[in-house]
């Protein structure tokens, strides 16, 4: 595609579109610098190379749950 038949599509667009359209560039820009995630005004979109999470990944990120998480609550007896 030649430049001139690109800013000629971008002129026709709203400000805001245009904006969007700014910011995607930027993002792609970026991207080719880093090979990470796209991100700009409207548009998200990650690289296909970030690995997908693998499952059991996350164990022990959040901590240790109590060992009474079951028990009843000494507020809510007078609802029980």
């Amino acid at each position: 595609m030649e430049t001139g038949t690109l800013e000629k599509k971008i002129a026709k667009l709203q400000e805001n579109l245009k904006v969007k359209v700014e910011g995607y560039v930027d993002a792609l820009v970026d991207a080719e610098n880093q090979n990470g995630t796209l991100t700009g005004p409207g548009v998200t979109y990650k690289a296909s190379r970030v690995p997908k999470p693998v499952f059991g990944s996350g164990k022990g990120t959040f901590g240790k749950m109590a060992d009474d998480f079951d028990a009843p609550l000494e507020e809510m007896t007078e609802y029980m």
